[in-house]
């Protein structure tokens, strides 16, 4: 006969003292999201555990390290509006069978609580967290397009008080563990080897009790009386569409959801948060939040297609301690790798360290480490002026100045010292690799590995394979891509790799809009109401216009194609970016005004632009991300979109330029071609984009 099918839930039988347990183990999944059929075993243990009538309950997971990580994404790929609405009401009831039991329900946090992960926590009387550094909650539903929908836009104002839970559900907060004993979210740190038996403790003393609102009297005021509610949610509007620009819709549809509830009961506002849900999820801007996230879950096994094995990674060089050298090196240590650094002098690598250090102090302050691990992140990092101690590195990053023959003479240093099998990157934004690696003795060994800046804030790394590269060094790569906890791509070699070929694209087509008349400031607000973080322009002022130029030149060189010649008329006349003397703006403290040479270098009065300016530059992006697929750079449209999304800000809501170009179906071909017509060949449509082949499925 066939086996029984495994629970993902179980119900543990009361001990001895009297306290029972509800078991969450997913047998399918590595961090718990809940599915359906979690939902149901939750819903029969529940029912379980009001039968046996224990003196106490303890909700814990049989994961090591891991809690319930949330809600499975793919229960909302595909589903109608009233299908995910059915679901989460489900969810919502079982939470609030749970919150009804009887006894003190205590969870159990050994890991991640996150979403639907922290929504059961709360149904629960008390939490206890461990002092782990996996150990983490937050409702970060709005960063997908979402609204927490079992519960938690009505349980967590209760408890903590309304300013305090805005700020959670709006920012997509996730608090490690003191922070969260600070806010008022879990009542207890303990360690990990004692989180149960303090569970069972307080499963045994505590009593159930009404949530208060908040911790102090101002803060309950603000969550129960009706004016000053009003008041504090009037104020996170005005803060949401002031940020967002009315294009988010789900942090709007969370305060809306915590008004009705606070105002008209926990009923009303569980209806209001389904609703939400099931109307946000079908909806464009969640759908593409939504596969975004489902895209960035996959990748972590999908990047390795193809590739070799991976080699073990325990310590790791780098070269090169500037800003992104020392923030490259505190990534490695923070993810538990042992760092041996380098830099041309003593002050330098003093310089670098000391950066390291104020980089993991500022992320402890702000609860992304605990003190502890700041101190032993920041232990394992050591540095001198020469490659001492580089022998026994598995990998090294080198991330010196982006020049041809200083980082051929790297490689050609770290060869001298390093083992046969030590794999060496570099951290180039432009500069094919193979070139890189032309004067190696080893340049199969030789990858790229591009990070952005800053890199200690953003989650991307593209991974460069060569023509000659190894690929269990391109594996390795990814490998520690992934200790750093990175989202990593792999891209084909050549001038610009993908993200910066396509972005360089894109802001020559700017300067091409600034050659005939368009004001700075026109093109950048076009592209900012886009939905783009801040306009081109503004992007080479803080970039640095003589790395911007290095890049675009790199480019345009090999594409056959004249660079732009503005870049480095502002370099020659002092103006360096926006901390070296100003660029395409001035600036005078926070205040940011044109510069008026830009105008008389580029020799063309200030004209009015009759055409669309978001349109022409984004599609110009839009239409080179295509061409990258075409010539295999890109081995699919999922690396475009998250190399897009997470490397330089393409509009999360449009879901990257592929899964934009979806959106507009023959539109795109039919407006390249028009741009084509005005501006000339360079809008020819890419063949990718010529198949009117959709380039996801629906």
């Amino acid at each position: 006969m066939p086996s029984a099918q495994v629970r993902s839930v179980t119900f543990v039988p009361a001990d001895d003292s009297g306290v029972a347990r509800i078991v969450i183990d997913r047998p399918d999944d590595p961090v718990n999201a809940m599915d359906l059929r979690v939902v149901e075993d939750f819903a029969a243990a529940i029912v379980a555990a009001r039968a046996a009538a224990p003196r106490g309950l303890i909700v814990a997971s049989g994961k090591d390290g891991r809690f319930v990580a949330g809600a499975d994404l793919s229960l909302l790929s595909g589903g109608s509006r009233i299908e995910i609405e059915r679901a989460i009401r489900a969810f919502q009831q079982v939470l609030n069978d749970l919150a009804a039991l009887p006894f003190t329900t205590v969870a159990a946090i050994n890991g991640a609580a996150i979403g639907g992960g922290l929504e059961l926590a709360l149904a629960c009387d008390r939490r206890i967290i461990a002092d782990a550094p996996s150990a983490r909650v937050g409702l970060t539903e709005t960063r997908l397009g979402l609204v927490p929908g079992a519960g938690g836009t009505q349980r967590l104002p209760r408890l903590i008080g309304l300013v305090r839970a805005l700020d959670v559900i709006l920012n997509a907060r996730t608090l490690a563990p003191r922070r969260a004993l600070r806010a008022g979210i879990v009542d207890e740190v303990v360690h990990p080897a004692v989180l149960l038996k303090a569970a069972a403790d307080h499963a045994l003393r505590d009593r159930k009790q009404k949530p208060r609102g908040g911790a102090t009297a101002v803060e309950r005021a603000t969550t129960w009386l009706p004016p000053v509610r009003a008041f504090a949610l009037r104020q996170a509007r005005s803060r949401v569409l002031a940020e967002t620009k009315g294009r988010y819709p789900a942090p709007l549809a969370a305060i809306d959801a915590i008004a009705t509830g606070l105002a008209k009961g926990m009923a009303a506002g569980l209806d209001a948060e389904a609703r939400a849900l099931g109307e946000l999820a079908v909806g464009g801007t969640g759908k593409n939040l939504v596969a975004l996230a489902l895209l960035t879950l996959h990748q972590r096994k999908a990047v390795l297609q193809g590739l070799g094995r991976a080699r073990p990674i325990a310590a790791v060089g780098v070269v090169g301690l500037g800003f992104m050298g020392s923030g490259i090196a505190q990534a490695a240590a923070a993810g538990g790798l042992r760092v041996r650094a380098r830099d041309r002098d003593a002050a330098a690598v003093a310089k670098g360290l000391s950066t390291i250090r104020q980089l993991t102090a500022e992320a402890a302050k702000k609860g992304v480490f605990e003190r502890r691990e700041a101190a032993r992140i920041v232990g394992r990092i050591t540095g001198g002026p020469d490659l001492a101690g580089f022998s026994g590195a598995d990998l090294v990053i080198e991330a010196v100045f982006e020049e041809l023959a200083t980082k051929q003479r790297v490689v050609e240093e770290l060869e001298q010292v390093l083992r046969p099998d030590a794999v060496i990157a570099s951290n180039t934004s432009a500069l094919p690799i193979a070139e890189i690696a032309r004067r190696a003795r080893a340049p199969e060994r030789v990858v790229g590995m591009h990070f952005f800046s800053p890199v200690h804030r953003m989650p991307l790394i593209e991974v460069v394979r060569s023509a000659r590269a190894d690929p269990d060094a391109i594996a390795t790569a990814v490998a520690a891509a992934h200790a750093l906890g990175k989202t990593a791509i792999v891209v084909g070699d050549g001038a610009g790799f993908y993200t910066t070929r396509v972005l360089s694209v894109m802001i020559g087509e700017a300067f091409a809009m600034l050659a005939e008349g368009a004001d700075i400031e026109a093109i950048d607000r076009a592209m900012v109401e886009f939905g783009w973080p801040v306009g081109p322009l503004q992007e080479v002022d803080e970039v640095g216009l003589e790395v911007a130029a290095h890049a675009g030149e790199t480019v345009a060189k090999a594409r056959g194609i004249t660079p732009p010649t503005i870049v480095n008329a502002l370099v020659a006349e002092g103006f360096k970016g926006k901390a070296k003397g100003g660029g395409f703006y001035r600036y005078s403290g926070r205040r940011r005004t044109p510069n008026p040479r830009v105008r008389e270098l580029v020799g063309v009065d200030s004209r009015p632009v009759v055409e669309d300016i978001a349109e022409r530059l984004t599609l110009a992006l839009v239409n080179e991300a295509a061409r990258c697929l075409d010539e295999r750079v890109l081995r699919s449209p999922a690396e475009g979109d998250l190399g897009a999304v997470l490397g330089f800000g393409f509009p999360p809501f449009l879901g990257g330029p592929f899964r934009y170009a979806d959106a507009l179906g023959d539109g795109v071909v039919a407006s390249l071609e028009r741009l084509a017509a005005a501006h000339g060949d360079r809008f020819a449509p890419a063949n990718a984009l010529r198949s009117r082949r959709p380039f996801f499925r629906v």
